[in-house]
């Protein structure tokens, strides 16, 4: 059941793709035509990944593996699952252990490598923020989402037992669908906020769907 059921989620996945890559493509346009707004989340990005990433990379390796099972456990409890243990090592990895009805669940197993917890989080709290602060969280949400970005690369390597669980075809695809539908509300938030990085995304969809259809 559970390869049937694998199968059949391919052709949404590429359909999921295509339009997180049509997404992409007019985000890009979007950033070229207002790249003064994207300053401050630009210069958090790359200030974490040009200065803050090698200056701290020592001290980083707990961080990164405790967000990631983080994110696993977050997650989990999203769906509802029990948490029996929580470890994360400083070198020797980490891991949790869980049970629940929907335990062999792909958005637990694979969250960690797509979903920046930290940059959801402060994204969220920008919405009770004033106008005069918003640039400061603009940064803060560069900074997480260069951290996300840094240590979901240093993670998403074959040895890595979730891309195992599933396959390393469906996992790979699965990432990269959800990592740029991600980024594309991360930034869009930035301009429109949530609800309109949300809406920007529904409407690309309906957009490409009457491309299809026409062209068909």
């Amino acid at each position: 059941m559970f390869i049937i059921l694998k199968i059949l989620s391919y052709p949404l996945l590429l359909v999921f793709l295509a339009i997180n890559g049509y997404c992409l493509y007019k985000l890009g346009f979007d950033i070229y035509v207002n790249y003064l707004v994207y300053t401050w989340i630009g210069a958090g990005i790359f200030g974490y990944l040009l200065v803050l990433a090698p200056i701290f990379r020592k001290n980083l390796e707990f961080l990164e593996t405790f967000t990631h099972e983080l994110i696993h456990t977050v997650v989990g409890l999203l769906f509802l699952q029990r948490i029996h243990s929580f470890t994360a090592t400083d070198g020797g990895g980490g891991a949790i252990e869980h049970s629940g009805r929907h335990n062999r669940n792909v958005f637990i197993t694979l969250s960690p490598y797509f979903l920046p917890i930290y940059t959801i989080f402060f994204i969220l709290i920008k919405l009770m923020i004033i106008e005069s602060s918003i640039y400061i969280f603009d940064i803060i949400i560069g900074l997480t989402f260069g951290f996300h970005l840094l240590a979901m690369m240093k993670d998403i390597r074959p040895y890595q037992t979730d891309l195992q669980k599933f396959g390393y075809f469906f996992s790979y695809l699965f990432v990269i669908a959800f990592l740029i539908f991600m980024t594309c509300i991360v930034l869009w938030s930035i301009k429109d906020g949530l609800g309109g990085a949300f809406a920007n995304w529904w409407n690309v969809a309906l957009e490409s769907y009457t491309w299809v259809r026409g062209f068909i």
